[in-house]
């Protein structure tokens, strides 16, 4: 069994230059095992981990939807009180962005299930 320095060792040793997607996932590894605990963290199934990260993509693309109606609001507040026509908001590029951003978060999902697995192989590995 490996302790939790190894693991955030062995986590630590997988990030690659200009991966972002593969290093976010090592961050949040990271992060929850600190939080969580090692012991705690490996027990974790692939509901918890989607649930988790459902939770912080349903916030970021919230935020993402919030902005772009602050946007458009204050467009049709300028339009309103000054009469006149202003540069709009591209919600098509938006929307691509909020797309973009779905895509990346599953792909960081992707590597996350990978890294938890092979962790719990390797913190499983000797309690057999």
């Amino acid at each position: 069994m490996i302790t939790e320095k190894e693991a955030l060792m062995i986590i630590d040793s997988m990030r690659l230059i200009n991966n972002q997607s593969t290093n976010c996932a090592i961050d949040l590894c990271v992060h929850d095992i600190e939080a969580y605990g090692l012991d705690e963290w490996v027990l974790l199934d692939p509901i918890d981990i989607s649930k988790m990260f459902s939770e912080m993509l349903d916030d970021s693309v919230n935020e993402l939807i919030d902005e772009i109606d602050s946007q458009q609001a204050g467009e049709f507040l300028i339009d309103e009180l000054l009469g006149s026509d202003q540069d709009r908001i591209d919600t098509l590029k938006e929307s691509k962005k909020v797309a973009l951003a779905s895509i990346k978060m599953i792909n960081v999902m992707t590597k996350y299930y990978s890294i938890h697995e092979f962790i719990k192989i390797q913190y499983n590995e000797d309690t057999y």
